[in-house]
Order: C-alpha cells, then sequence, then structure tokens
C-alpha cells in the first residue's frame, strides 16, 4: 500500500496517536465493502496498548484525526476507524496516473537490475508434447511475463528432457518393430506409436526392459548408431515442441538439454567428494539428507550414470554462474516437490550462500471432464488437438453470435487458444484443475473469452466516440477525471488503482491467479459500469468525456494484463 492516499491516512494516524508510521502502514487494511471507504484501521491490536476497548479507542481516533482534503470523511464503525477518500481527486489521481503511464501502468520497475531465470514447460522429447505439458508451459510464461514488466532481466529456460530412460525405450521400440520409411514419412505420430507399443509390449515381456537398458549403455558410451538415432529423435521432438509453442505463443532464451548437464557428472561428484558429502550405498553414490527427513540425494547410479538429481545439481549451478540470478524459480508439477527439495537442501550443504534464491512453483494437476478428444496414438493427448478443438468450438459460437464479424477466422484462434490458456491460470497454481469446454468457453462467466469479449467492448465504445466526435486521444488528454464521481464509476477506478499492486503479488508469490482473478473483478465492474450509466450520450461533453477517459483506462488495463498472461485482446469479437 503506497499510494499518496494511503501514505496521507498513515500520516495522520500517527500523527493522532502514539504510534509511529510502520506499525500503521501494517495495521492499515481496505474494508470488506466499498460503501465503508477505501482504508480501515482496526483497533483490536491497540488495546493493549491503549488499555481502552477497541471501540473506544476508534470512537476516540476517529476525532483526533486531521486529514487534508484528499479525505471526504473519516468515521469510527466500531472497533474500526475507516477513511473515505474525496471521490473527485481520487479519480483524477488514478487516472491520470494511467493516462500518463499507458501500456506501462502498473509496473514501478521493482524488478530493476535484478535477474530472474524461470525453468518451465521442459518437455520430454521421448514423448509427444500432450496436455500434460500445458500447465509448466502456461504458467511459466506468465511468471516470466510478469517479472519482465515488474522491470527484471529474465531468462525462460526450457530445460529439455532428452536424456534417460525413456529414450532407451524408444530406441529399442524403434529397433525392434521400426520402419524407417514409415518413421521418416511422419515422424512423431509414428514415434508416439512405437513408444506406446513399447510400454504396453513390456507388461507381458518384463524382458524388454533390459534391450532398453542395453541401448541406453551404449549411447552413454558414444555407440554411433545409438548417437545417430537419438539425435535424430530429439531433433524431431524439438520441431514438434517448437511448432506448438508458436502456436502458444511462448518464447524461450536458454533451451539446454538434460543431456549438456549429463557430462558434467563428474565436477558435481567433485564438488560434494571435496565437501566430503557424497557417500557410497548399494554401489550408488548419494548425498545422505536423513537428518532432514528426505531419501538421499543420489549423484551417480550403481551402472556409473548420472541421475535426475546430478543433472539438475549441476544446471543450477551453472546457471548460477552464468546468469548471477536474483530469483531462480522452477515450474513443475506438485509430485516433484521433494526432488527439489533434495536439491536445494544438497547444494546448501556445499556452503553456497545463494541457494535461498531458488524456489519451487508447483502446480497441480490437471483433467477433463466431459471431453470429446480423440487421441492419435495410445492414451496421450496431444495439446494442439486441444487447441483445435477450442479454436473449432469457438468458431462455432461466433458462427451463432455474429456470423457477419470481419476476421473471424483469426479471432476464433485467439479466443479459442487464450481460453485453453486462461483455464489453466483461473486458480491458484496448487490446485487441480478440471478442464470442461462449456466453462471455459463461456463468453458470460468468469472465463478468458469474457474477459476478451469485454476488452473487444470497450474498444468498441472508443471507436464510435472516435467515429462521432473525431479525435479520442485529444478528448481523453485533456478530460477531467474529478467528474467521476458515481458509485459505479468509484468501482471501477478502485479497480484500476489496485493494478501495480496485483502485479507485485503476483510476481511475490510467482501466483499468476492473483492477475486472472483481478482482470475478472475489474471486467465486472466495468460491465457494470457500461451497463448502469450512459457513456457516450452523457448529460454533458465534459462527463462524456471523463467517461471515455474511464473506458480507455480499463482497455488499457485490460490488455496489459492479458498479455502478460499470454492472452491475445482481440479489439472485436
Amino acid at each position: 500500500m503506497n499510494d499518496p492516499f494511503a501514505n496521507e491516512a498513515i500520516a495522520a494516524i500517527a500523527a493522532a496517536s502514539e504510534l509511529d508510521e510502520s506499525t500503521v502502514r501494517q495495521l492499515l487494511t481496505v474494508p470488506p465493502k466499498e460503501e465503508m471507504g477505501e482504508f480501515a484501521l482496526p483497533c483490536f491490536t491497540l488495546a493493549k496498548q491503549f488499555r481502552k476497548n477497541p471501540v473506544t479507542i476508534a470512537t476516540e481516533l476517529a476525532v483526533a484525526i486531521d486529514v487534508g482534503e484528499s479525505f471526504a470523511a473519516v468515521e469510527a464503525v466500531g472497533p474500526y476507524v475507516n477513511f473515505k477518500v474525496d471521490r473527485s481527486r481520487f479519480a483524477s489521481h488514478v487516472l491520470d496516473q494511467v493516462r500518463s503511464a499507458g501500456s506501462s501502468y502498473g509496473s514501478l520497475d521493482q524488478g530493476a537490475g535484478k535477474t530472474l531465470v524461470v525453468d518451465f514447460s521442459s518437455p520430454n522429447l521421448a514423448k509427444p508434447f500432450s496436455i500434460a505439458h500445458l500447465r509448466s508451459t502456461a504458467i511459466g510464461n506468465a511468471i516470466y511475463r510478469i517479472h519482465r514488466f515488474l522491470g527484471w532481466q529474465c531468462v525462460g529456460i526450457n530445460h529439455l528432457g532428452d536424456y534417460g530412460a525413456n529414450f532407451g525405450q524408444l530406441l529399442a521400440a524403434y529397433q525392434i518393430w521400426g520402419d524407417p520409411e514409415q518413421v521418416a514419412a511422419d515422424p512423431v505420430p509414428e514415434l508416439v506409436a512405437l513408444y506406446t507399443r513399447f510400454n504396453q509390449e513390456l507388461e507381458a515381456d518384463p524382458g524388454l526392459q533390459e534391450e532398453a537398458r542395453s541401448r541406453l549403455r551404449k549411447l552413454a558410451a558414444g555407440d554411433e548408431e545409438m548417437v545417430s538415432l537419438w539425435r535424430y529423435f530429439i531433433d524431431e521432438g524439438r520441431k514438434e515442441a517448437e511448432r506448438v509453442y508458436a502456436i502458444l505463443d511462448v518464447h524461450f532464451d536458454d533451451s539446454t538439454g538434460e543431456s549438456h548437464y549429463a557430462e558434467a557428472l563428474q565436477e558435481v561428484v567433485g564438488a560434494f567428494d571435496g565437501k566430503g558429502l557424497a557417500v557410497e550405498s548399494e554401489g550408488a553414490l548419494i548425498v545422505d539428507l536423513e537428518e532432514w527427513e528426505m531419501a538421499p540425494c543420489m549423484l551417480r547410479t550403481s551402472n556409473g550414470t548420472s541421475t535426475y538429481h546430478s543433472r539438475d545439481i549441476a544446471a543450477l549451478l551453472d546457471r548460477e554462474r552464468k546468469y548471477g540470478f536474483d530469483k531462480m524459480v522452477y515450474v513443475t508439477d506438485v509430485r516433484q516437490s521433494l526432488h527439489f527439495r533434495q536439491v536445494f537442501k544438497a547444494v546448501e550443504l556445499l556452503g553456497v550462500d545463494w541457494v535461498e534464491r531458488c524456489h519451487h512453483a508447483p502446480f497441480g494437476m490437471l483433467s477433463f471432464k466431459g471431453a470429446n478428444l480423440s487421441t492419435r496414438k495410445g492414451n496421450m493427448v496431444f495439446l494442439e488437438e486441444v487447441l483445435d478443438q477450442a479454436v473449432e468450438l469457438t468458431r462455432e459460437i461466433i458462427d451463432e453470435k455474429n456470423p457477419d464479424l470481419e476476421g473471424k477466422e483469426a479471432i476464433a484462434r485467439q479466443v479459442g487458444i487464450s481460453a485453453v490458456v486462461f483455464a489453466d491460470l483461473d486458480s491458484r497454481r496448487t490446485r487441480d484443475v478440471v478442464f470442461e469446454w462449456e466453462e471455459i468457453l463461456n463468453f458470460d462467466g468468469e472465463t478468458g473469452p469474457y474477459l476478451q469479449y469485454t476488452h473487444a467492448r470497450f474498444c468498441s465504445i472508443l471507436r464510435r466516440f472516435t467515429q462521432a466526435e473525431g479525435d479520442a486521444a485529444a478528448v481523453i488528454a485533456a478530460a477531467d477525471p474529478g467528474l467521476l464521481t458515481e458509485d459505479a464509476e468509484l468501482r471501477v477506478v478502485r479497480q484500476l488503482e489496485q493494478y501495480p499492486l496485483r502485479l507485485q503479488q503476483a510476481g511475490d508469490e510467482l501466483e499468476p491467479s492473483y492477475l486472472s482473478t483481478y482482470l475478472i473483478e475489474l471486467a465486472t465492474v466495468a460491465n457494470k459500469f457500461y451497463n448502469e450509466l450512459p457513456v457516450l450520450s452523457g448529460p454533458g461533453a465534459e462527463l462524456v468525456a471523463a467517461r471515455v477517459a474511464l473506458v480507455d483506462g480499463v482497455r488499457t488495463v485490460l490488455r496489459s494484463g492479458l498479455d502478460l498472461l499470454g492472452m491475445n485482446a482481440p479489439e472485436a469479437m
């Protein structure tokens, strides 16, 4: 809470009491109901210090507090002191900030001079790019975009899974059943079919596991044939992933695969051995974490190969050297929580002081309800299939509601794909997500299409104003927001004023849902304002100009927020 109105209230409370400003700042809150005002001081915790009951304290403080013209009233309501801002001054302050900052509104460059490294998406290239990869991709992309907007230097890393047991299985399947010509003609579906067949056959023939292990050993030893096939597989996997990333408009700054860090095994082992932390256990090399009630962190298998732990440790050490990060974030599902606790504790035991800057941002699982989805092979649902179905269903809705919409094919793609992204980011990161098409594509509910429709509606208002009155930008620049004193107007102003705070919270807690929830709240009060008050036909030109400026503020923030979530903001729907 760092706006001039809050600061003035804090200073006035401190002057009228024995409290210092830092204490008041911690106590000051926002009332649960808009009619109570903009700020409230709860007096419960002051009872012991002042030796009075909270209601008496509130009553006496309300009389003693002297605020300037920024506030219309200071009132005691039970054990609270409520502050009501002067509506005209408040609206002018907020909209002047939005107008002056434009598309940068919401950022105070809090992250200037700091570096964020975020590891997200990270598909296993031995498998298809499935719906299972959506959560890490969408959440990580939003964390990256929010931090970049807040002034951080951001490095997005796609730690590609191009190493490990899955590739042994794929190599074995290809050599046992693969038809090179069929695979070359249509690589991804054919390789998926082979991978799926291997795992199905494995249930009946456990001996296949040794076929996979033997090929993995050959790959680790540099066998020419195995290395050639492995490179072919990961090249095709990369192409598939990059095609899906292009659809989602997701970009990475570093796409170094796991295999690169397998080569750093001796460096990792040497670091722990040098500290006396590497212990042999049943032929493997581990870091004992029993003291912290965790299973061991395995550095090297009994076969002498690297592990998931050692490769992640090698990558973390490399990233700290390369980027000197102020915050390192891993975006994976909750099932990997123990893994990252082990990695962070093991690195901490090496004596480095930067491991406290490392964070795991776990997320819940994703499932479908009532989905009519086909799969190409096996039981895997390709992410592209989900996106294609979302676009098709959106196209049907547009054909029904607005069949003459210009550019409806492009808009169907923008809305359909963004609807899937928003459905993923709509709830707290750690909660499980259930997809239901009727819900995520609802233009009237708390969905991505609802936000996009609101943005398009407010863009339409500005277009109509421009057609009727001329240069909207000049009118907005000269408008007097102090005329916005109606309840419906003030609700929107309050929401606009909260944008920087909500973005800061989303960044601090690695929680994009704070932003998605905020955007729904803004769209709700903005639509209520539009439905309750005339915008283009108000009682006078000055009030029309002020309301158009408010519409532009909503449009600006909705567009900004949608972009930070990795969504499109169509100007017509």
